[in-house]
């Protein structure tokens, strides 16, 4: 068990120094106690669109607040009406049939001879007291039953109505010309369980027009006003829906012929221009040394594809600047389930342990820059996180290529044509060389490449990497001697390590919005390492310690005395690499550490010479744990609103959440992956390949592979074992041990191109 002790020993070490390091904290206050809370919903509206109408009333309450690029992704990758209001009302991803989402109706005008008596028998509920009833919440509870992430349709109208606040919502619920369907999906985000709200308007009067591009706005301002000082004066939370952004979206969809784009761009203007009014009215009622308000897109523009859209917050103790929440652990991005915390929090009202989001507050550091200048790098965010989406395809059938090309090349040449090892190798070379540089590529502004150019650049600068690579092998022939095969190779993979581990320790700017990295319209994660990202760690990490110990090996003939202080190196790397996965300032990867501490016990435990016994696989399991436990009591350690998800996580499974609904979750997740993913096609394909490169018609090749290249053996037990439990325990699935193999495999070809 030496190898689990030096292990450990490591680890240790390495987590003192990291503790001992100040940690930064992203938030600067979540706000101070307020009395009341005003929603201004606006659907569609996107910080682009602000930059470009510069509406004055929505500008002027931007220089007062914290604002941020908001991620509307509920359980889709579209985002609709219903499921953006569901998800603000149960502060958790919710969804909703779209054919009842807008089915609210008030029930003093209810309608046919039942009135509020049928609405009652309808739903069987009490409506005495209450001024609004959706419809269809019976059937959006039983849609999110369905969904394994434990959401509650209508928890902040409920935790409200145990609080003893008083609800209202406005909105225009009447149909856009050619749609017949209802629109009062806003109901969803104040209602309670029942689908009651207190009080409020859902009525086609409160939208201006019959027409989008009409600019007879007055009297539906005026409506809207009206409609909204009664229930100001009434209420302790309102929201009010500004629809009329997303009724133009609408309309242009079902327009027979389509506008122009100069029509819908006027269309688009007159409706923003509606908002600013009617927020420019209801300011006059509002005291924003006494009450929160906070502007919300709740889905973003219908045409294209799904976009950051704006979020702001303004109120007692709410600094100017950028907003965040512990959901992103970034400044200028929140979430939408982050909407009913924050009101939650701003009435000093508990947060329903269903609620996965958090309190959006202001960001520290964010002060120096103008109101303008927030609002143009938003606006330039959200064009960088669209290309980023749309070149995450060509960039990954590119890098696909590349590796089956490599790979198929390394099998002909170790079979049949040996004049072909050249350039497998370089291929190979410049596969490793391209995930570093797709990374590197977020240091500069990108999109203006487009999708082929940047491509294109990204192949010609890894190619020009690998090239850089052999000729520095090729430098230090001489004294690199038998190993001068390997330098290239880990050359190439060890700048990717670097890279990686950097980024991380200092900020993780590098994995936001890069092609293998996340992207904040997905919002399965916005800080520390992705599951690509940790498959390239974790991967890279093997192959560097089993690589320098092969060059020490083969360069120094290192001699069995210096066995101890070079396996202390390796742990002690190790170690770094794990702190920098699992650690919550860092990496915060919980899968990523149940995968690669047994991967890097194996590595220590394989170049020492123990043996892998049962006892020693239970052993590694115990140390998993401990080691995961460790990571979660750091957290535990920082404060509430500075807490990732790993102390989150461990407060649901030991707390009221449940440990079999997460894996079915992940299990879920992986299994939809595993059927579309193109990653799923790419594993058999490598593994074929290497099969025939390493056992093609020259049985023994992996032997003398392994004969020729020093703790290899070791390396490829360990990459086993970190793809397989990768595999487990990342919602990604396959996709994480294809990773994997991305650099194990290349790097392997590269080894047996340089065989004779």
């Amino acid at each position: 068990m030496r190898g689990v002790r030096l292990f450990s020993t490591a680890l240790f070490a390495a987590l003192v120094v990291v503790s001992l390091i100040p940690q930064g904290g992203t938030a600067a206050g979540a706000g101070a106690t307020v009395d009341k809370v005003l929603v201004l919903s606006v659907p569609g509206l996107g910080w682009g669109t602000v930059v470009e109408e510069q509406p004055p009333a929505l500008i002027g309450l931007f220089a007062r607040s914290a604002v941020a690029s908001l991620s509307v992704r509920t359980v889709g990758p579209d985002t609709t009406a219903g499921e953006g209001y569901a998800t603000m009302g149960a502060g958790n991803r919710a969804t909703v049939e779209e054919a009842v989402a807008g089915d609210a109706v008030m029930v003093d005008d209810s309608g046919g001879g039942a009135g509020a008596a049928g609405l009652e028998a309808g739903c069987g509920c009490d409506l005495d007291g209450w001024g609004l009833l959706h419809l269809g919440a019976a059937g959006v509870r039983a849609a999110n039953d369905a969904l394994l992430y434990e959401a509650t349709p209508g928890a902040l109208g409920t935790a409200l109505a145990a609080g003893r606040k008083r609800t209202a919502v406005v909105a225009g619920g009447g149909p856009t010309p050619a749609v017949s369907t209802d629109h009062g999906e806003a109901a969803l985000a104040l209602m309670d369980v029942e689908g009651r709200v207190a009080r409020g308007a859902v009525a086609a009067e409160l939208t201006a027009g019959d027409q989008p591009v009409s600019d007879e706005a007055s009297t539906a301002v005026d409506v809207a006003e009206a409609a909204f000082s009664r229930a100001w004066a009434e209420s302790d939370v309102v929201l009010v829906e500004a629809g009329d952004l997303a009724r133009v979206d609408r309309w242009s969809r079902s327009s027979t012929p389509s506008p122009t784009a100069e029509a819908l761009s006027t269309a688009r203007g007159t409706a923003l221009a509606r908002a600013d009014d009617l927020l420019a009215t209801m300011l006059a009622d509002v005291d924003l040394d006494r009450h929160l308000v906070m502007v919300v897109a709740p889905t973003s523009a219908g045409s294209g594809p799904e976009e950051l859209t704006v979020a702001a917050v303004a109120g007692p103790g709410i600094s100017p600047g950028l907003a965040t929440s512990a959901s992103t652990g970034r400044a200028g991005y929140v979430t939408l389930p982050d909407v009913a915390p924050t009101v939650l929090a701003g009435l000093a009202l508990p947060r329903p342990a269903t609620m996965s989001g958090t309190t959006i507050m202001s960001a520290e550091a964010s002060q120096a820059t103008t109101t303008a200048a927030r609002m143009e790098t938003l606006a330039d965010t959200n064009e960088l996180v669209t290309f980023r989406d749309r070149a995450v395809g060509p960039v990954s059938v590119a890098f696909v290529v590349l590796l089956l090309l490599a790979s198929a090349l390394g099998a002909l040449a170790a079979s049949r044509w040996p004049r072909l090892r050249p350039g497998a190798a370089f291929l190979a070379l410049v596969a490793l060389a391209l995930p570093s540089l797709a990374f590197l590529s977020g240091l500069v502004p990108y999109p203006s490449l487009g999708i082929v150019g940047y491509v294109a650049a990204l192949l010609a600068a890894a190619s020009a990497l690998a090239a850089l690579a052999l000729a520095g092998a090729a430098a230090t022939a001489r004294r690199t001697g038998p190993a001068r095969g390997l330098v290239a190779p880990l050359v190439l993979v060890g700048l990717g390590l670097v890279v990686l581990v950097v980024d991380v320790a200092t900020g993780a700017r590098l994995q936001l919005n890069t092609v293998f990295g996340y992207s904040p319209t997905v919002a399965g994660r916005f800080s520390g390492y992705g599951n690509l990202a940790f498959a390239l760690v974790g991967a890279s990490a093997v192959v560097v310690v089993t690589g320098a110990w092969a060059v020490a090996a083969l360069v120094r003939g290192a001699p069995d005395c210096r066995r101890r202080p070079r396996l202390a190196a390796v742990a002690a790397v190790l170690a770094v690499v794990v702190v920098a996965v699992g650690h919550p300032a860092l990496g915060a990867d919980v899968g990523g550490v149940l995968a690669l501490v047994p991967a890097t016990i194996v590595v220590v435990a394989a170049l020492g010479g123990w043996r892998l016994t049962p006892r020693f696989v239970g052993v590694v399991g115990a140390v998993t744990v401990a080691v995961l436990g460790a990571f979660v009591a750091v957290d535990l350690t920082r404060p509430a609103e500075a807490r990732t998800h790993l102390a989150r996580t461990a407060a649901t499974l030991f707390g009221d959440g449940s440990f079999a609904t997460i894996v079915e979750r992940k299990a879920r997740a992986n299994l939809e992956i595993l059927t579309s993913s193109p990653w799923a096609m790419l594993v058999p394909v490598l593994l074929a390949g290497c099969a025939l490169m390493l056992f093609g018609r020259r049985p023994g090749s992996l032997l003398r592979l392994e004969q020729r290249v020093p703790g290899l053996r070791a390396g490829l037990i360990a990459a086993l074992v970190l793809g397989a439990v990768g595999l487990v325990f990342n919602d990604s699935g396959v996709a994480v041990p294809a990773m994997m193999m991305a650099v194990v495999l290349p790097y392997l070809t590269v080894l047996t191109m340089a065989q004779r």
